[in-house]
């Protein structure tokens, strides 16, 4: 082979060969601080000079010399006093389509037969003159063309880190089609900022990726949300995500930046402002947005747009009725269902600044009488009402599928894990049944994803399985805690704490919710098939490699803020990206598709699950199994008894009614010297009563001060835990009974069979439960481990 050919397979080698590079002779340019590259002012002559340094990067650089100068001969002839006024005027001109450029410059109307290989050769001249950073493209331009040269770019200008961040993919496990899309488009930034891959920082890719009308970047295509992680872990570039932005997360606005994004001007913007600014100290973000949105945007924006010299905030009565009248309806013309609590936000803004007008002067002169009465406030009331007994009424209708619902979930994952596991064990190339078909199991490499093919339909059976787990893991995790979905979405490692009673040695687990709407942290008895569900998902995200959770970051789409890197439970892999915690939107798909398997009518109509739906489950079942309504709020996270009621609201009023005042009676009557830290002797009680909790079949589950409710009937009662163990104990108590009801109908003693058969069929369902946990945790006993948190000195290092 000649050495021109050895060259050429060295310009066209795959991304992952690290086979040495020449040395340079001198070390890459610094980006320069103005827009232009070193070589904006130099001659055509002395550019093409310049070559002789690409020749091992672009082995056929000589061959375009020519066409090099031709572009430059082009661009030469249009005013401005750099290459780079030159190129923006000549971008402007002809635009950033793929085409148009080569044939301006080849002098040819169109593309043809004749000139083909010509215009093409344009794409490979341009290589070099970009590496040597004679003009700097937009960002537009650059993603619309094909330049292949792109990765040579990079190691033209700094070969080392080149390698360095070539071997870190490898490392990663990036995928090679993720690898060459990550590596191009940061050629395409370094084209256009005119840095090294190492200068490059966060705003740079940043830039790039919002620069860009949608269809033109696509995260996973670009290969960004592949390489940011590997360049966050080798500390070139800084910012708070370990994850590659999302270009619709955009962090919390200011104050000013709500009002003006309403388009408010004039002397009514100050005070609106000063007005958001004092509301902002008791409401959360997503609730000031909220206000600003309404009473800036709904309300004031529409005032200033059909009375523009409107300079107060006094309205006439025919301004007030017209902007009411306008507020029921929505820009599409439908009918705004939430006019009501425009109203209530709205006449609060007037009353507010009445009160704080006889405090601070500087409201007196915007103090107005309200547009909104009283009265109009009061549709409110009703609006709730309504909305109340429609979330009762999809409770009373969802609550007795829920059990198809979870049976649906648990027989997909049975499935997708049988299916998967046939096809590894089959192998590439074989074939396998599933569903009573015959498939072709076919993989491209050992990490790649396990898919099977059919007469052209193609399955991957790992998306498949993974998509199974996590409908069946977000499902019992929310029928069995009641959280609402962002709590489950922060349960981390830690969330799962253990608590050993002195007395007995007995351990219990406690799982706890970090503070979320009420900014209080709880804490809730974990039962044994909640800890295997939590089990199960920590087995799953544990990195085998260092036994420990992957640190991620989640993204609070209402606060508008990102979370600390923390050992997240609830994280998935998203295509060959990194692992990233799950989006409410990726929780809705998943139920979403569950109810479609599941195909579950009521009424003829097919039922739909949301997040909250569980939880209103959970309240309700709770309370029908005698649980007190207080106890309840508890471990709902409610601020407020009323909250709870809601819930319970499908059950006699007296009952809630009789409850609410004996609680309010207890309350006034209760010595303030209950308000303290408790004492030895105090907390030696507290824990006693745990002991007491422990039965022959297993343990009670009532809450700490609450007496029994059911006369100590533990068979019938929804709060007994039997414990496994205890199954044959179980077995003869039902024996037992069957042999009392027998007596019991031979004697005629038709009272006694009816209970005793209510407390058989009480027994019977607990055995079941029993045998479900005990076939569950026959490989033994289930260890959590110990949490592990890396501190950020070890993080770095890493």
């Amino acid at each position: 082979m000649t050495a021109a050919g050895r060259s050429i397979q060295t310009g066209r080698r795959s991304w992952n060969d690290l086979t040495p590079l020449p040395p340079l002779e001198q070390e890459p340019p610094s980006p320069s601080d103005i827009p232009h590259g070193p070589l904006a002012r130099a001659s055509i002559q002395d550019i093409i000079d310049q070559l002789e340094q690409c020749g091992r990067y672009w082995p056929r650089a000589e061959r375009h010399r020519a066409r090099m100068r031709r572009i430059l001969r082009h661009l030469d002839q249009l005013p401005g006093e750099t290459w780079q006024d030159r190129w923006t005027l000549f971008e402007s001109q002809t635009g950033p389509d793929t085409l148009t450029w080569r044939t301006t410059i080849n002098g040819a109307a169109t593309k043809n037969a004749e000139n083909k290989n010509e215009i093409e050769a344009l794409n490979a001249a341009m290589g070099p003159i970009l590496a040597m950073d004679v003009f700097r493209p937009s960002h537009r331009w650059l993603a619309g063309q094909r330049f292949a040269f792109l990765k040579a770019l990079s190691r033209f200008r700094d070969p080392a880190n080149t390698a360095k961040i070539e071997q870190a993919l490898i490392d990663a496990k990036v995928s090679p089609v993720q690898a060459n899309n990550g590596l191009l488009t940061l050629g395409r930034v370094q084209a256009h900022t005119g840095k090294s891959i190492r200068q490059l920082t966060a705003e740079d890719i940043l830039e790039h990726s919002t620069q860009l009308p949608g269809r033109l970047i696509n995260l996973s295509r670009s290969g960004l949300n592949a390489i940011w992680p590997v360049l966050h872990g080798l500390g070139w570039i800084s910012h708070e995500s370990q994850d590659m932005p999302s270009r619709r997360r955009v962090g919390q606005r200011t104050v000013e930046e709500m009002v003006d994004y309403s388009g408010i001007t004039g002397p009514c913007r100050e005070p609106l402002i000063h007005y958001l600014q004092i509301r902002s100290a008791a409401l959360d973000y997503s609730s000031l947005s909220g206000l600003a949105r309404n009473l800036t945007g709904v309300f004031f924006a529409d005032i200033l747009k059909h009375h523009p010299d409107q300079s107060t905030f006094a309205l006439t009565q025919q301004q007030a009725e017209a902007w009411k009248t306008r507020s029921r309806v929505n820009p599409d013309g439908s009918t705004r269902r939430g006019h009501h609590g425009i109203y209530y936000a709205v006449r609060a803004f007037y009353l507010d600044i009445s009160q704080w007008a006889l405090e601070d002067a500087y409201w007196a002169q915007w103090a107005a009488p309200s547009p909104i009465t009283y009265a109009e406030t009061r549709g409110y009331l009703k609006q709730r009402r309504a909305t109340t007994a429609t979330m009762q009424q999809r409770t009373r209708a969802l609550a007795p599928v829920l059990p198809r619902m979870v049976e649906t979930a648990e027989q997909a994952l049975r499935d997708a894990e049988a299916a998967l596991t046939a096809a590894l064990a089959a192998g590439a190339g074989n074939t396998i049944d599933v569903d009573g078909r015959a498939w072709e199991v076919f993989r491209r490499s050992e990490d790649a994803p396990v898919r099977i093919r059919r007469n052209g339909e193609d399955r991957d059976l790992s998306f498949e399985e993974d998509n199974a787990f996590w409908t069946w893991a977000l499902v019992e995790t929310l029928r069995h805690t009641g959280a609402r979905i962002e709590e489950v979405l922060e349960l981390v490692h830690m969330s799962i704490q253990p608590y050993k009673l002195p007395a007995t040695g007995e351990t219990i687990p406690l799982l706890h919710f970090a503070p979320s709407k009420t900014d209080t942290e709880r804490l809730m008895v974990a039962s044994p098939e909640l800890v295997h569900i939590l089990y199960r998902v920590l087995s799953r995200v544990t990195q085998p490699q260092t036994g420990s959770v992957p640190l991620t970051q989640r993204w609070d789409p209402g606060e508008k803020v990102l979370s600390s890197p923390m050992p997240h439970l609830f994280v998935r892999r998203y295509g060959a990206g990194p692992l990233r915690v799950m989006s409410t939107a990726t929780i809705a798909g998943l139920l979403n598709d569950l109810a479609e398997r599941a195909n579950i009518r009521v009424g003829g109509t097919r039922v739909r699950f949301t997040p909250h739906d569980f939880r209103r489950i959970f309240a309700t079942e709770a309370l029908a199994s005698g649980l007190p309504p207080h106890i309840v709020q508890v471990l709902m996270g409610h601020a407020s008894l009323a909250t709870t009621q809601g819930y319970a609201a499908i059950y006699p009023q007296d009952i809630i009614r009789h409850h609410r005042t004996f609680i309010e009676k207890r309350r006034v009557t209760r010595p303030t010297e209950e308000y303290r830290e408790p004492t030895a002797a105090e907390w030696d009680e507290f824990e006693a009563h745990f002991v007491q909790r422990k039965l022959s079949l297993g343990s009670c589950g009532r809450a700490y001060g609450t007496g029994c409710q059911h006369e100590h009937a533990c068979l019938r009662c929804a709060l007994l835990r039997p414990d496994p163990t205890q199954i044959d104990r179980f077995q003869d108590i039902i024996d037992n009974l069957r042999e009392r009801i027998t007596e019991a109908k031979q004697h005629g003693w038709l009272g006694d069979v009816e209970g005793l058969r209510v407390t058989l069929n009480s027994a019977e369902m607990k055995l079941a439960q029993m045998y479900k946990l005990h076939s569950q945790h026959q490989g033994g006993t289930v260890e959590l481990g110990t949490p592990r948190v890396r501190n950020s000195t070890t993080q770095k290092e890493r």
